[in-house]
């Protein structure tokens, strides 16, 4: 079986890779920088070097693959974020349709059925785009990324976990190694058909106050939940470099996700749960940061 993935380079997809490539299946990975990926997989696959803006780099790429894993990359500078997406979402089209492709796994995102979500709504019409051009296609439906509070590292530091949701409204959280794990399955499974939206939601729902009171017993010293106010997030978002049309799609995500009524579609059952703790996660990855950059010496 031979398996193209995008995104190798990152968390999702490089853990979906590494599965691959110890399941004996034939690798295809698409990257921008081929010395990102490591070592002991650069040399057991195959790889392809190229942009997905080009379209027939991706075409070419993909010959011959029964299955691809599709994700749109993070990206800051997006003059036009959504316009950005769904041309990225065309050139897997048209590998799909001039490779005729039958499976295509994408990793999207809870809320992804939803109107007026940024670039989570952006999602879900990728998802329209790649089941009208290949015959058996799953959306995962992604919980929240835990590896975005590596970005919270300075302020955890110093004791503080800055939220821009509800402090005590509950979500699902998961490890991306969960959401590879979870996509090399699907692309390892030749049997389904269909159409299908699956939730990955992570073992269970927390809320920012439960965050940061694992954090405080994981560090050993109180962690205290702030919530941003919601009218500065497009501007503060600018400030870490975002386009505006990239800052609005994001700003847009957390005002929708941060309403009392939202809750994802997809219910959480025992196939959509994961393993991977919150409390694992911070301990195996967020506090070795934290003491890392506590003990660094000073200017």
């Amino acid at each position: 079986m031979k398996i193209a993935l995008v995104g190798a380079t990152g968390n999702v997809a490089g853990r979906a890779l590494e599965t691959l490539v110890h399941a004996g299946a034939q690798a295809v990975a698409l990257v921008r920088h081929p010395e990102k990926l490591p070592e002991s997989l650069r040399s057991r696959v195959q790889v392809e070097q190229g942009a997905l803006e080009d379209g027939a780099f991706v075409a070419r790429a993909t010959r011959g693959a029964d299955a691809l894993l599709w994700l749109t990359p993070t990206t800051f500078g997006a003059q036009d974020f959504r316009a950005y997406t769904l041309d990225l979402a065309r050139n897997a089209v048209r590998a799909i349709q001039e490779n005729t492709l039958q499976r295509v796994v994408f990793v999207s995102s809870h809320g992804a059925d939803r109107p007026g979500l940024g670039h989570v709504s952006f999602a879900g019409e990728v998802e329209k785009l790649l089941e009208a051009a290949a015959p058996h296609t799953v959306s995962l439906r992604s919980a929240g990324f835990m590896e975005n509070l590596l970005a919270s590292v300075e302020t955890v530091k110093d004791g503080r976990l800055f939220t821009l949701l509800p402090p005590d409204k509950k979500y699902p959280l998961v490890a991306t190694r969960d959401v590879g794990d979870v996509a090399a399955r699907w692309l390892l499974d030749s049997t389904w058909t269909g159409h299908h939206h699956r939730g990955v939601h992570g073992p269970e729902d927390l809320s920012a106050n439960e965050l940061a009171g694992i954090l405080g017993r994981v560090l050993g010293r109180p962690v205290r939940c702030q919530q941003a106010p919601a009218e500065t997030l497009r501007h503060d978002f600018m400030m870490r470099g975002m386009s505006p049309s990239v800052a609005e799609a994001y700003a847009q995500m957390f005002r929708g996700f941060g309403q009392q009524d939202y809750r994802p579609t997809e219910p959480r059952t025992g196939e959509t749960t994961t393993p991977t703790t919150f409390e694992s996660f911070a301990r195996e990855s967020l506090a070795p940061r934290i003491r890392a950059t506590s003990s660094r010496p000073g200017p």
